[in-house]
């Protein structure tokens, strides 16, 4: 192990240790562990207090959820901030640990997506507080002060992945789903990076190498220029460093078993066992669906997102 990654892996291990001491220190056990890698973007660093000079690619996050008999429900939120070192999952120079604490509130209040479960974080350090979409018990995704969902980049999304998930009981998705809006164009391109052992498990045309770690993604979808109905799709896969890309046709399906509200995009390259689903959070963010119509979790470094290039 280079001496870079000896310490980048030695200040990841103290900052859990911190955590778990700080939960540990109230006599809380927290129900939920989120994690997860976002961008730096300046609307998330507003949102959470860091300057707007503050150069970060990325954000690792940790956010503990705690339960409380007497109804106030606490957090922690453990975070490492910085620039990303090439060719690496960590930051340069260890990056910069922040932990945030504070009270949350579960509601389904938020305008933008009636009906479904939002986290709401507050705290002295967050002037504005931050929400939380809640897909389900083992995916949640940042929202905008406005209720939308954040847009992400080809790098790193805004999901959140439960650390330890569990099965799920209930609704695979957003009990009543963000709608996405009217599409007036005939071209829209979403980026991404997923974990890659999951998807290739279901996807033995891909051939990734047991070492695969991670998938970079490149979906084009294309619209009729006259009713705007879809039509074809183009999307490139880079399996260990190989791009390979894929040509069909694509459909809009209404519901899935656990959801009849859901809206799911289907990828069909005539070859069934080789289509892809994503459920349409709307029409900025999708979420890769597996087998089971349900929305892969993804781990601290990559989330099963794709997020809308904006132009």
């Amino acid at each position: 192990m280079t001496p870079f990654k000896l310490f980048y892996h030695s200040a990841c291990i103290l900052w859990m240790v911190c955590i778990s001491s700080s939960c540990a220190a109230r006599g809380d056990s927290p129900d939920l562990i989120l994690v997860g890698s976002t961008p730096g973007d300046d609307l998330i660093k507003s949102l959470l207090a860091i300057p707007p000079e503050t150069k970060i690619d990325f954000i690792k996050w940790n956010l503990a959820l705690s339960p409380s008999n007497t109804g106030q429900e606490t957090f922690v939120l453990g975070m490492v901030v910085g620039e990303s070192q090439p060719n690496t999952l960590g930051f340069i120079g260890g990056g910069k640990p922040l932990t945030i604490k504070g009270t949350y509130r579960v509601s389904k209040e938020m305008g933008g997506h009636r009906g479904a479960e939002t986290v709401r974080l507050t705290s002295e350090s967050l002037p504005s507080g931050i929400s939380l979409a809640k897909l389900n018990d083992n995916l949640f995704h940042l929202l905008t002060p406005e209720g939308k969902l954040m847009i992400g980049n080809g790098g790193w999304s805004y999901s959140l992945n439960r650390k330890y998930p569990v099965p799920l009981t209930g609704p695979s998705a957003f009990s009543n789903p963000f709608k996405p809006a009217g599409e007036p164009s005939f071209e829209v391109v979403f980026d991404g990076r997923t974990p890659c052992r999951e998807i290739a498990a279901e996807h033995p045309e891909m051939n990734a190498s047991p070492s695969c770690f991670k998938l970079k993604w490149r979906l084009i979808l294309h619209r009729d220029s006259v009713n705007h109905l879809p039509t074809t799709f183009t999307i490139r896969k880079v399996v260990d460093n190989e791009p390979r890309d894929v040509t069909g046709t694509w459909t809009i399906l209404k519901g899935i078993p656990s959801n009849p509200d859901a809206v799911i995009y289907l990828l069909d390259p005539d070859k069934p066992a080789e289509s892809i689903s994503f459920l349409a959070g709307d029409e900025n963010v999708l979420f890769f669906l597996n087998r089971n119509h349900e929305p892969y979790i993804g781990n601290e470094d990559f989330s099963f997102t794709m997020n809308r290039r904006i132009q």
